[in-house]
Parts: C-alpha cells; sequence; structure tokens
C-alpha cells in the first residue's frame, strides 16, 4: 500500500475511507498491532489494483493478475472517483522522484498529453458513451466533465510532466482517425457544426503545442525529456509503462477510457518489451529529423484543416 501512496496522511486517510473506520483504527493496523481481516484485504486490494495472489506467493502457471479498472465516465459515482484517485495518487507519490519513466505505443492520443483540452477530452468521452451500457448515447453538446473528474484529469497531465523521461510512440494514423470519427458524428448530428469548429480549435492548439515539444524534446513546464515516436506500423490497441524506484505499472487501453492494470514485474517487462519492438519500428521526430517532423506536422495540419463546415455538411 505504501508503494502505491507513499505519503502516510493520504494513505491513512484512503484506508479511513474505504474501510469506514476511524484513523486511530487506521494506524494500529499499518503499525501491525491489528491485523487486517480478509474482508478488508480484499477491499483495499480491490481498489488499490494490488494482487493478494502476489502478496501471497501464489503462482498458477501463465496465468498473470490483472485488474480491469471500468470506471463511469459521464455520472461518475464515488467507487469511481476513488478508482481515478489511486491513479492520480500513484503518479503524485512519484512526481519528484529521479529516473522516473513512461512508455507508450498508441493510436489515440495519450491521456497525458490530450487532457488538458477540454473539446478533446470531451469528445473521447462523447465516443466512449455512444457504446457504454452506462450512458444514454448522448449528443456531444450534452456530454459535459464533472468539475472534480476534470480537476483529477488535469492532475494527471501535471504530474505526467514531472517524470524524468517520456517515449511516446505513435501510430502514424492517429489524427486520421479521430478527424474520421468527428466527421462521422457529425454527418449523423450528433456533434453540431459549432463543436466541430471548437473541436478543430482544441486540435489545432494541440498539435502546434506538440510540434513545440518535439522541436525541443521535452515538456516546457520542467524541462523533462520527452521523445516522439511516428510508428510505421498499425497499432492493434494502446500499450503504457510506468516505471519509478518502487512502482512497476502496465496499462493497456479498453473501452477507449478504461484500462486493464497489472502491477506484475513479467507483465511489466513483456509490455515493455513489446513497445520498444514498436519504437524500433518507428520515426525519431522529436529534436532530430526536422525535414519528417516538418512534413508529419504540415500533414497533420492539413487534415485537421479538413473539419471545415461546408465540407462536413
Amino acid at each position: 500500500m505504501r508503494h502505491k501512496i507513499a505519503h502516510k496522511a493520504t494513505l491513512a486517510n484512503t484506508i479511513a475511507e474505504l474501510l469506514d473506520i476511524d484513523k486511530d483504527s487506521v494506524y494500529r493496523r499499518l503499525r501491525g498491532e491489528v491485523n487486517f481481516s480478509f474482508s478488508e484485504m480484499a477491499v483495499i486490494a480491490r481498489s488499490m489494483g494490488i494482487s493478494l495472489d502476489n502478496i501471497a506467493g501464489i503462482k498458477t502457471g501463465q496465468t498473470k493478475p490483472v485488474q480491469m479498472n471500468i470506471i463511469k465516465h459521464v455520472h461518475p459515482s464515488g467507487v469511481d472517483y476513488e478508482t481515478l484517485g489511486v491513479y492520480v495518487n500513484s503518479l503524485k507519490s512519484i512526481k519528484d522522484e529521479p529516473n522516473t519513466k513512461i512508455l507508450e505505443a498508441v493510436n489515440i492520443f495519450p491521456i497525458y498529453l490530450y487532457q488538458d483540452y477540454e473539446y478533446i477530452t470531451r469528445f473521447y468521452l462523447f465516443k466512449w458513451n455512444q457504446s457504454s451500457s452506462y450512458g444514454n448515447a448522448l449528443p456531444f453538446h450534452e456530454v459535459t466533465i464533472p468539475e472534480r473528474l476534470r480537476v483529477m484529469q488535469k492532475q494527471i497531465c501535471t504530474y505526467a510532466r514531472h517524470i524524468s523521461t517520456s517515449y511516446f510512440v505513435w501510430d502514424y494514423l492517429i489524427i486520421q482517425r479521430l478527424v474520421t470519427d468527428i466527421k462521422y458524428f457529425a454527418k449523423i448530428r450528433l456533434i453540431q457544426e459549432d463543436d466541430v469548429a471548437l473541436l478543430k480549435n482544441d486540435l489545432t492548439e494541440f498539435l502546434a503545442n506538440i510540434e513545440n515539444m518535439a522541436i525541443k524534446g521535452q515538456y516546457e513546464e520542467t524541462g523533462n525529456e520527452v521523445s516522439i515516436f511516428i510508428s510505421d506500423v498499425d497499432f492493434d490497441t494502446n500499450y503504457s509503462c510506468l516505471e519509478s524506484k518502487n512502482l512497476r505499472l502496465t496499462l493497456i487501453r479498453a473501452y477507449i477510457l478504461n484500462a486493464i492494470v497489472a502491477l506484475d514485474d513479467e507483465v511489466f517487462t513483456e509490455t515493455n518489451a513489446w513497445i520498444r519492438s514498436l519504437q524500433r519500428m518507428s520515426t525519431l521526430i522529436s529534436v532530430s529529423g526536422e525535414k519528417l517532423r516538418t512534413m508529419f506536422f504540415n500533414t497533420q495540419r492539413e487534415i485537421i484543416q479538413t473539419l471545415e463546415d461546408d465540407e462536413m455538411g
């Protein structure tokens, strides 16, 4: 648990809320004076993504412990916020550590980058809602982001910029797919023309900031290293590894906004190797490769430019 939430006061508060007990009872458990009951361990393990099998040293052949985090993004409950809060706190707890690392291979924008942009964030939420059994297939203009959720999304972006080194491998069709999706939903009138214009503005600003990041090879706010690669092969899904001194977290994206989460070292090693293999089949466009970088971003701007009102109708 301390690996998950390093700050003692935050850890005690989190456990008190999860188990609905007072802080004195929590501290007695953390000091070992009172044992956690099995039901308490199950609640904590489920909420924090901890494998009881791993702790007990149970091996089950090639089966690896993973957890599917499914969050109701349109109308989040307290449990949904707690689940997301575990990830936010994980990033927060390592933000000042040296030698931290993010490695991602993605065919949609990394959450660490796009969640600073309201309309792009709303679009992914809108698209998730179209298929989710928790939503009512709302039109884009009715999809709103609760303030508490918006704060947590921005915290993820802020803490990610404190990661020492970030490697992002992008599918070369990443923007083309997004623009194609926007056009489709506009054609069937689930996105209004005014909202298409706002999405276009967000995408234009996002692309300009990513290009600036690629030129400098770092986050402007922190100076931490960022490497961006453009893959020459398609991805079947999105893979992410987060590494620090005491944390090795693997995320495999599912249902656009949710993820399969694993804390197992072997899963991390295999996923890391997979992303590295995709990286070798990719072109580095940050710092070096000026000609290729310019061509790539000019092409993406042309694609975004097709989101014109006269072409949408």
